[in-house]
């Protein structure tokens, strides 16, 4: 049996009894050049932690090629919580203003406003062409050769033929250069239903040159002028008025309300109330405070056991 006061004895009943996680290790043999057990030797790495001898995940080790894995406190697509850059907000394609007389672009509604305005001309001239053969043929018959050419003839040429390229500039010109858009007021709409009948004039006078330049063979110089300004504004002035017209109808029509009947009191009725924009949510968000870990108490036990 050991002497109670032997101070070998209390120093390996204290550690025994976990008398504290704070008390030093008794000192290991002399000369026997071990460590103690759970004490790591110099040189070596903790026993607890096995070292591989490998950098930590994101960790850039010198002489070694980036592997491409961030690590937890590495900058990138984590965020700014996490040490990156927040994510580029994606640019917003940048849009005309509406009240420009010139609005290049094109688009679908474009091309929907551009055939109805243009295509609403072609069914008005059909409609009075067509009155007026049914008209004539009551007196002549329509497929008489009169002067070389027909009632027939004369119909197509009168209603397709001749104002065709009035019909390809003007369709051109609201298709991709004076667009009828809903968002766009009525008095900006008719300036560019005018600059479109203006590009159609332009249009029957550049064939007018071609026309014109064969009849002045035979005819002289009357024939050019005839062909390149007296008959483009002859069908180009009633056509842009027309124009103005349809281009109306065409943006009541392109800005008419979405969907079917809607209930009484739903947003977007007479005497609602527009529902307040959703709020998007915010893109930065706040840094994150990393967790702090609490080391354990010095003596959880309490102190020694008194003697």
């Amino acid at each position: 049996m050991s002497n109670p006061g032997d101070p070998q004895r209390s120093q390996q009943d204290r550690g025994y009894y976990g008398a504290g996680w704070s008390q030093p290790a008794p000192p290991a043999p002399q000369g026997s050049g071990q460590p103690y057990p759970g004490q790591s030797a110099p040189g070596q790495p903790y026993p607890g932690q096995p070292y591989s001898g490998q950098p930590y995940p994101g960790q850039y080790h010198p002489g070694q090629p980036y592997s491409g894995v961030p690590g937890p406190n590495a900058g990138g697509p984590g965020g700014p919580s996490l040490g990156g850059q927040a994510p580029r907000a994606r640019p917003r394609r940048a849009t005309g203003d509406p009240r420009r007389a010139f609005e290049p672009g094109a688009s679908v509604t474009n091309t929907a406003g551009a055939l109805i305005a243009v295509v609403s001309i072609v069914l008005v001239e059909f409609l009075s062409g067509l009155i007026g053969l049914i008209g004539t043929s009551l007196v002549v018959h329509p497929f008489s050769s009169y002067g070389g050419s027909s009632l027939i003839s004369g119909f197509v040429a009168g209603v397709f033929a001749a104002p065709f390229p009035f019909y390809a500039g003007a369709f051109l010109a609201l298709a991709f250069l004076t667009p009828i858009t809903r968002r766009s007021p009525l008095p900006t709409v008719l300036l560019r239903a005018v600059i479109a009948g203006a590009a159609g004039t332009i249009a029957l006078a550049l064939v007018g040159v071609f026309t014109g330049s064969i009849g002045a063979v035979r005819s002289g110089a009357s024939r050019l002028v005839i062909d390149v300004v007296t008959s483009p504004l002859q069908h180009g002035v009633p056509f842009t008025l027309m124009l103005l017209a349809t281009a109306t109808a065409a943006w009541l029509w392109l800005g008419r309300p979405r969907g079917g009947r809607r209930a009484p009191g739903a947003p977007g009725t007479p005497g609602t109330v527009r529902p307040a924009d959703a709020v998007p949510p915010p893109t930065v968000q706040p840094p994150q405070q990393p967790p702090q870990w609490q080391q354990p108490p010095s003596a959880p036990w309490g102190g020694p056991a008194p003697r």
